[in-house]
């Protein structure tokens, strides 16, 4: 959305200057006439900023966002004093800056969801769905705090999902850093200077050679194809057909498939249980659901097959349990949650026991993944010592 410096007057004569975000020329008059001013001239910059350029938003900032604007909401202040209030102490110039455009809409007449709605990049789907059913049905600092709730819940999962891949990368990263000065620098050394003294290498030092060499060689061609393959895979993922694929069968890899469909899991139930809690209709929740929420293509696939077979007329249940790929617990819990009427709470209940899975599975890759890089990397290093070891001991044998 463009962003125009305008020039306009209040009702007393007064000269008035700022920034405000509109679709166009037009629409910036009625929003400055709808709070009293009359345009002058204005100024569009399109959002070329360096603020709106070079500042993003950090997911904890919005969280707390989120809740200092329902708790300032329960205390009974009107929605514009409480966007003042939280716009004093907001640590991000870019929020703040679209706070004071939210001030402006509302004073303009329109309601929150549909400030927030101007700026995609930074109010999901998702929230402004939570926050417009929070105004309709009259319960916005509740819907706040819930947002921010389940907004924490998610950030939660991505460290935890972060933290399990540190200790794999720093062992690759070690590992390939070692080998490549033991095998690219030290050994071709060695075996220059055992060649010169006449002294014949054993086997295992000339195969591990003859790959040092091979690498050494044709190292370009190696790159080359390397990085052809992660661009043909990058280009394969982008496409829609080729997520599906890889999402569906990085739900077969043994324990890194499992922590996949807990996080799968856990992000649906955590969704459906906030939005139907605010009232959500279900073809609301589930257009939100299948638009890249969950992290798995393939699963948000199901999802629209599930769906279409409650559009036909079957239970929840059932259009779940028609379009597979969902675990027996879940299915199980959704037709309790439908004969008992508690369908969020069932929801709630679900999120909360594949967040506690998640952090067990990712736990158990974790604690695989040591004894695994120890095994690899004892095997590495054991055959470059090794490698090293055995001429070097030829040559101590002929000394004696």
């Amino acid at each position: 959305m463009p962003n125009y410096k305008y020039k306009a007057v209040d009702n007393k004569g007064a000269l008035q200057k700022g920034t405000v975000f509109a679709n166009s020329d037009k629409e910036l008059e009625k929003r400055l006439s709808e709070t009293g001013l009359t345009l002058i001239n204005s100024r569009r910059e399109g959002m070329g900023s360096k603020i709106l350029l070079s500042e993003s938003i950090k997911p904890r900032i919005l969280i707390e966002f989120y809740y200092r604007l329902s708790q300032t909401l329960e205390l009974g202040l009107p929605v514009i004093s409480a966007l003042e209030e939280n716009e004093k102490i907001i640590p991000s110039k870019y929020l703040r800056k679209i706070v004071g455009e939210l001030k402006t809409a509302i004073e303009g007449g329109n309601s929150i969801h549909e400030g927030m709605s101007r700026f995609p990049k930074v109010f999901q789907k998702l929230d402004i769905g939570i926050i417009r059913m929070g105004e309709q049905t009259g319960t916005l600092p509740v819907s706040m705090k819930r947002l921010a709730e389940f907004l924490e819940w998610k950030e939660d999962i991505r460290s935890t999902t972060k933290r399990a891949t540190i200790y794999p990368t720093f062992v690759i990263l070690s590992l390939v850093g070692v080998i490549a000065v033991w095998v690219g620098y030290v050994l071709p050394r060695m075996a220059g200077l055992l060649n010169e003294m006449g002294v014949p290498l054993p086997a295992v030092t000339r195969a591990v050679l003859s790959i040092s060499i091979f690498f050494k060689d044709n190292w370009l061609y190696i790159l080359a194809c390397f990085a052809l393959f992660v661009i043909s895979f990058l280009a394969f993922g982008k496409t829609k057909q080729g997520k599906i694929y890889i999402h569906q069968y990085m739900l077969k890899v043994p324990v890194l498939g499992l922590v996949a469909t807990n996080i799968a899991m856990a992000r649906l139930s955590q969704n459906f249980a906030t939005m139907y809690s605010a009232g959500m209709s279900l073809h609301n929740v589930f257009e939100i659901l299948t638009d890249n929420i969950l992290g798995n293509r393939y699963i948000e696939g199901q999802l629209k097959i599930a769906y279409e077979n409650i559009m036909k007329g079957q239970t929840i249940s059932d259009g779940f349990e028609k379009a597979r790929g969902f675990p027996p617990l879940l299915l199980g819990s959704i037709r309790n949650g439908e004969t008992t009427g508690t369908l969020d709470v069932t929801f709630a209940r679900l999120g909360n026991y594949y967040n506690n899975e998640v952090k067990r599975s990712v736990q158990t890759l974790i604690n695989l993944m040591e004894p695994l890089s120890i095994v690899f990397l004892g095997g590495a290093f054991g055959l470059i010592a090794l490698s090293i070891m055995l001429p070097l001991y030829d040559v101590i044998s002929q000394f004696k």
